[in-house]
């Protein structure tokens, strides 16, 4: 049996370097603001990129790991004893990373099974866990990629933001969305479209920003069928904790008592939401598995 280790981005919010030891190895998406790059979540934090956002407005770059910071990780994972890689990497609509993932594993000699999250955050974090328990219950690579590929499938990205300029800047959403920037007094509804690899769409828009929220809250209820017992839930976010958490009331009220994780979205994705964005995750349990921060 092949032993297996776990290769993530730093948009799944686990801390780098602290999981090597379960076999889990993180690298860092980078984040460039005033022509200066940093490490994400090495260097700095997401709340400190929302809040120089806040200050002075400016336009925030991201863009995938390093060739060379993948590579050491894929290196020190086979000098660790690991046979095989499965690779959970950021929305392939949002980033490259996982082609980098795919290129540093070939230039090593490391075999790789490569996993789109479709998505990043919250329901990254929770693929990395169910990845780990697939591992230790000694899946083959194969099982290990069904399960996770499913997962992906019954999974979602819902988001508003009230301001489209970041987004329409960096490029991630489609045309339909930057459209909507055009128009005074609308705020947006999206979802990560998974048929194009989880790339920002549109999906409704409203004329307030709770407005917008709710109906969020009625798509996933509604539409996608998420209740209290089979999912896990997050709702992620800019600087508006206190939106965030009434939201996190109305969607409970709505399904019954459950924990929705409330906290702030990844740097590189709130980065190109802008202050006031909001994030809504949720993805099915795997065999009752619950969510461990």
């Amino acid at each position: 049996m092949n032993k297996i280790a776990v290769l993530a981005d730093s948009g799944c919010q686990l801390p780098i370097g602290t999981l090597e030891d379960q076999g889990i190895y993180i690298v860092p998406l980078t984040i460039t603001m005033n022509n200066k790059t940093y490490l994400d979540f090495e260097e700095i934090t997401a709340l400190e990129v929302f809040e120089r956002m806040n200050e002075t407005g400016e336009i925030v770059k991201t863009s995938q790991p390093s060739t060379g910071s993948i590579q050491a990780a894929v290196h020190k994972i086979k000098a660790a004893g690991y046979e095989h890689i499965i690779a959970l990497s950021i929305a392939t609509g949002l980033s490259s990373t996982l082609n980098g993932m795919k290129l540093a594993c070939d230039m090593v000699g490391m075999p790789v099974t490569l996993i789109d999250t479709k998505g990043t955050a919250s329901n990254h974090r929770y693929l990395i866990r169910v990845a780990k328990t697939l591992i230790d219950e000694g899946k083959d690579i194969s099982e290990i990629e069904s399960i996770l590929t499913s997962m992906v499938e019954e999974s979602g990205t819902l988001i508003m933001a009230p301001n489209l300029d970041h987004l329409k800047k960096g490029g991630r959403i489609t045309p339909a969305v930057a459209m909507l920037g055009n128009l005074l007094k609308i705020v947006p509804v999206m979802k990560l479209n998974y048929d194009l690899g989880g790339k920002i769409d549109t999906l409704d828009k409203v004329r307030t920003v709770k407005k917008a929220n709710l109906k969020i809250i009625d798509y996933m209820v509604d539409v996608c069928g998420i209740n209290n017992q089979d999912y896990i839930i997050a709702i992620e976010h800019v600087l508006v904790d206190e939106l965030a958490q009434s939201m996190k009331q109305i969607l409970i009220e709505r399904i019954g008592k459950c924990q929705v994780i409330v906290r702030e979205l990844p740097a590189v994705v709130g980065a190109h939401m802008g202050v006031g964005g909001v994030g809504y995750q949720f993805i099915k349990k795997y065999g009752g598995l619950s969510w461990n921060e």
